[in-house]
């Protein structure tokens, strides 16, 4: 059940397709990876569980998908990075760090920027 009276499912979809298309601005291309795979949370006040169908992304060799999280005063975005398909295909992709749905564009290239700063390190060393 959908837990918020401030922000809608859909509206968490639409920016979660946004965040989508600003990868896409810094370079990150969409792949085939991934198949639709379910996504829950669950804690204080939240139990959510949909079919997510979001694409991974290619990135100076790693790989992203947009997640989410749900946190009982709104939801997060999150994004799933790994280094290798087999990952993916496992749904073995790690979470970065999460952030606010409701941030503005800069703010959120500026945090997309980060991330794909980081993933990018992260395969050089492994």
């Amino acid at each position: 059940m959908w837990p918020y009276q401030s922000v809608t499912r859909q509206q968490l979809e639409e920016k979660k397709d946004r965040v989508e298309r600003l990868l896409q601005k810094l370079g990150a291309v969409p792949t085939g990876l991934g198949q639709p795979h379910p996504v829950s949370s669950y804690g204080e006040g939240v139990a959510e569980s949909i079919l997510s169908r979001r694409v991974v992304y290619r990135y100076r060799g790693g790989l992203y998908r947009v997640d989410e999280v749900l946190f009982p005063e709104k939801p997060f975005l999150v994004i799933e990075w790994a280094g290798r398909e087999e990952d993916v295909q496992g749904n073995g992709m790690e979470d970065t760090d999460p952030f606010p749905w409701d941030m503005g564009e800069e703010d959120l290239l500026a945090e997309l920027r980060v991330v794909l700063d980081a993933g990018w390190r992260r395969g050089e060393e492994g």
